[in-house]
């Protein structure tokens, strides 16, 4: 029953993941696998859409049903700005994870570029640099920014695919009709309301404390 459950829940969302990448690129498909967790099954979803002819967002969802509530929920997601070229590195990167397991951000990005200065920052950084736990101590190497994790918020309060491809509107100048803008917008504002329902869930009395004070 979990396993049917997660099946109808994932493909509602890879749906609107579909929807989303054929913005772009009519020809896009994503993948989808069924897996477990433990004991727990889980689903990944993952699509490259390809936004013009020189850049690539890649997205990679794990996704279960919250035995709790029924609702489909983020284990972990990645976002990566890639370029064109095959097998090229990312130029940037975002990771969220649910539950992470160390003391990591549970939502960083990953910026990976080549810079002396970082370099020399890092190695002279103390035991609790990145540097110190990105490198095994027998796989010795020069430190890269892509080693360090950069906050990019916590819990509910992270960045959806929508944003990604806004950055890369905006800041890299792809193509994007006003269609396409408003779309993603929309989609943004569906996002922040989902978000903004699972922590009213998770802090009912909180919410009812915040309603009170503007009745007061």
């Amino acid at each position: 029953m979990a396993n049917v459950e997660l099946d109808k829940q994932t493909d509602e969302f890879a749906a609107h993941l579909q929807r989303i990448g054929e913005l772009f690129d009519p020809e896009f498909s994503l993948s989808k696998q069924m897996a477990t967790k433990g004991d727990l099954p889980v689903a990944r979803l993952v699509g490259d859409i390809h936004v013009n002819s020189f850049l690539i967002v890649r997205f990679d969802y794990m996704v279960f049903v919250d035995q709790e509530t029924g609702l489909l929920t983020i284990d972990n997601s990645m976002f990566s700005v890639l370029p064109g070229a095959k097998n090229s590195e990312p130029l940037v990167r975002w990771d969220c994870m649910r539950s992470p397991h160390s003391n990591i951000p549970c939502a960083h990005i990953h910026v990976h570029a080549h810079c002396d200065e970082w370099a020399s920052a890092i190695l002279t950084g103390d035991e609790h640099s990145p540097q110190s736990h990105g490198c095994p101590e027998n796989e010795p190497r020069a430190p890269r920014i892509a080693d360090i994790c950069l906050p990019a918020g916590r819990g509910w309060f992270r960045i959806c695919l929508e944003q990604v491809l806004l950055f890369v509107i905006d800041e890299i100048g792809a193509a994007c009709t006003p269609e396409v803008r408003e779309a993603l917008d929309h989609g943004i504002e569906k996002w922040e309301e989902v978000q903004l329902e699972a922590m009213v869930r998770a802090n009912p009395a909180l919410a009812l404390e915040a309603l009170e004070a503007l009745e007061a």
